[in-house]
């Protein structure tokens, strides 16, 4: 049962202060009143509730999806990913999860149920909560999801050191001829756990989409005297070309000041900076056309 600091409310009935709580069987046990339910408490998923304060992200949709379904579900995917610290779901997604072969049982709105065997070796056990390995992750992340998100989760699989390149290699080998296994094999080869942030994933599978030569990741830039210069996210050394993602702290008036001071350091050593963001993401032209230019020069 997951546990929520919300104490201070001593209006609520104690057992479902701090816990997320099948609402019929609260009722039924004479907790609390519908009418209190429905006004005192906020709905995760049908008929699943936390108290109101409680701030519901995908980790917590997917305990609520868990109560929806059979013992023995199996998160997966972006779902899984978020219990290995890869919270890049957004708390629209929708809960991904497995059901033995044979259980025709569906889930509510909001969960995804797939039904398939898993070996032992495909399933673990962290924070008391069934998710898939982290091969199996990545797995189910490039065959059932999109594959800029799936990259993201591969890469960050990848760089917490919980599974290898060869692993990957090893499993697409395996499953060779099975459905799948092309948009896998896509992804597992671009994949590379120096990617810092989903973000830099995302804008790599545009990078590869949009047939734009690989880039060397983090890359280090020297200067005259061999020394550290700066680290780019993605760098073309052969045509001095950096392409940086900003996030959103780069709005930040000091980070601004260090980010001119670098670009006017790399400007002088020859160096072409193209900054990109999020709407870039969104609208990559101007992005892309600035990449183009520059590595034709």
């Amino acid at each position: 049962m997951r546990q929520f600091n919300h104490a201070g409310q001593s209006a609520v009935p104690e057992r479902l202060r701090s816990e997320i709580f099948r609402g019929a069987d609260a009722v039924a046990e004479g907790l609390i009143s519908a009418t209190r339910l429905r006004r005192e408490y906020r709905r995760v998923l049908h008929g699943i509730y936390v108290p109101f304060g409680v701030r519901v992200d995908h980790g917590v949709r997917t305990l609520a999806g868990l109560l929806c379904l059979p013992p023995g579900t199996v998160l997966t995917a972006h779902s899984s990913a978020w219990w290995y610290g890869l919270e890049y779901a957004e708390t629209s997604a929708p809960v991904m999860a497995i059901l033995p072969a044979g259980d025709h049982r569906g889930g509510p709105r909001g969960v995804k149920v797939f039904r398939g065997h898993l070996d032992s070796a495909d399933v673990t056990v962290v924070d008391g909560i069934r998710v898939t390995s982290p091969v199996r992750t990545a797995w189910d992340a490039a065959t059932l999801t999109d594959p800029a998100s799936a990259l993201a989760i591969t890469d960050g699989l990848l760089r917490r050191n919980l599974m290898t390149p060869g692993q990957l290699r090893l499993v697409a080998e395996e499953r060779s001829g099975t459905w799948g296994v092309c948009r896998a094999r896509k992804v597992f080869d671009l994949a590379d756990g120096l990617s810092e942030s989903p973000a830099e994933s995302w804008t790599r599978w545009l990078l590869h989409e949009s047939c734009i030569p690989p880039a060397v990741l983090q890359f280090e830039v020297l200067d005259e005297r061999q020394h550290l210069l700066a680290r780019v996210d993605f760098g073309w050394p052969d045509q001095k070309v950096a392409l940086e993602y900003d996030g959103a702290h780069h709005d930040e008036p000091l980070q601004q000041v260090k980010d001119q001071r670098r670009d006017a350091a790399l400007t002088k050593m020859g160096w072409t900076v193209i900054h990109m963001t999020a709407s870039d993401l969104r609208d990559p032209s101007r992005v892309l056309h600035a990449l183009r230019q520059a590595l034709v020069r």
